[in-house]
């Protein structure tokens, strides 16, 4: 009978845990394809584009060397990944250990956490990372000033320590040095910083423990922002806490919230997102409405004036959306990927640097193609040129030219040169002759 009991806890958790398709970092985009392929674009100064450079990308690449993924995750320059087996990768930025590797080796390549297994879904937070086990319990590992191991103190660990006080979770959210979690019952939980009430417990104590937010009924997904919580509730409510000073919160004002506060301006919501300083959420008819910080274009409604209100946005027949530190994400019924906000380092993957202040069509296809019509192919960054044409050699090894072998090999260019140059000083010996 337990073991009856535990097996459906399980099937439970793995058919109730939200997973997102479209996630995004400080300046770097993740995206799992429906095949289970792993694409980042964007900044890589820590390596958390994990293709084995630290060069940006401003065109969509494949993370090799993961077996096929279930769920991704982006912290603010790390990246992690769950495969199909309950395995965790991550890669990017070590300084803390939020990796779960030897310190302070930054990796930009995918490594195995091998201190943790039979994982369901992962969470990035600022400095550290959090997973959710399949016997509903919660791991954390990296930065813990804030308590946000949630393990009782205050030490930082690059191995994997158990959230204690916590069992039958079933979803996770981070972004900042807060967590949010939700139980079998629907009540959220929350533990860390809490300077600004993101906690959402009325208080402004940091907790090294979770606490429950006794105000939150029926919660059915949860997500962060720097600052700023939110959660959705069973009857397609949103309720939201914590630091308000660009309207984040969508409460009509700029004050901050130490217990949850309805925003009533919504229609009925089906999945929400949180931005560091803005914030997203789908209805049930599949439109998109963003509110708070616009300063980069975040909101998508074509200005950068900031809102506390929501705003609903040109987007139709949407199914996910995301958001990082400076930019928005969506995917349609199509599996086609909009983005928009800042994209200093093409983290939008539009191809370019250009600041979109309405959704834009990225180059990635949820089914793992790139997709370049003719309106997309004339905005092309040259940067991004060169790295399509890299990539299309590199894929399809039948259409390796002799000229594009040439144009990429630079030892074969160099060897060819210099044969050429040996070959005419012979031609010009044997004419002196």
């Amino acid at each position: 009978m337990k073991k009856t009991l535990i097996l459906l806890f399980i099937v439970c958790c793995l058919t109730t845990v939200k997973t997102q398709s479209v996630d995004g970092g400080n300046q770097h985009t993740i995206i799992l394809a429906k095949d289970g392929t792993v694409w980042t674009i964007g900044k890589n100064e820590f390596g958390e584009l994990g293709d084995s450079t630290f060069e940006r990308k401003i065109y969509p690449i494949q993370v090799k060397g993961l077996p096929k993924a279930k769920a991704v995750s982006r912290g603010y320059r790390h990246s992690i990944a769950v495969d199909e087996s309950g395995n965790v990768w991550t890669w990017g930025w070590n300084n803390y250990g939020q990796l779960s590797a030897e310190l302070p080796t930054n990796l930009n390549y995918p490594q195995k956490v091998d201190l943790i297994s039979n994982v369901v879904t992962v969470e990035g937070g600022h400095w550290h990372t959090l997973a959710l086990k399949e016997d509903g319990t919660v791991w954390g590992w990296g930065h813990n000033f804030y308590g946000e191991l949630g393990n009782g103190n205050r030490e930082h660990s690059e191995k994997p320590q158990q959230v204690i006080d916590l069992k039958n979770i079933t979803q996770i959210a981070s972004v900042g040095y807060f967590n949010l979690a939700i139980d079998e019952n629907r009540n959220v939980w929350a533990w860390g910083d809490n300077n600004y009430g993101q906690l959402g417990d009325g208080t402004t104590t940091m907790r090294t423990k979770p606490i429950k937010i006794n105000r939150l009924k029926n919660a059915i997904q949860v997500a962060t922002g720097w600052h700023h919580a939110m959660a959705l509730l069973e009857d397609g409510t949103v309720w939201m806490w914590g630091k308000n000073p660009y309207g984040q919160l969508g409460i009509g004002n700029y004050e901050t919230q130490l217990l949850p506060v309805q925003v009533s301006k919504l229609p009925k919501v089906k999945k929400i997102a949180c931005g560091s300083w803005h914030t997203m959420a789908l209805d049930i008819d599949g439109n998109v409405w963003t509110w708070g910080r616009n300063e980069n274009g975040m909101l998508g409604n074509g200005n950068e004036e900031n809102s506390e209100t929501p705003i609903k946005i040109e987007l139709s027949n949407i199914n996910d959306i995301g958001a990082g530190c400076f930019q928005s994400l969506a995917v349609n019924d199509d599996n086609e990927i909009f983005a928009w906000g800042e994209n200093w380092n093409g983290q939008l993957g539009t191809g370019n640097f250009e600041r979109k202040h309405i959704p834009t069509k990225s180059l990635l296809h949820l089914n793992g193609e790139i997709i370049l019509d003719e309106a997309l192919k004339a905005d092309l960054h040259e940067e991004t040129k060169i790295q399509l044409l890299k990539s299309e050699i590199s894929s399809n090894p039948t259409k390796q030219s002799f000229i594009n072998r040439l144009f990429f090999n630079k030892k074969l260019v160099l060897s060819l040169l210099l044969n050429c140059l040996l070959f005419g000083l012979l031609i010009k010996l044997y004419w002196k002759k």
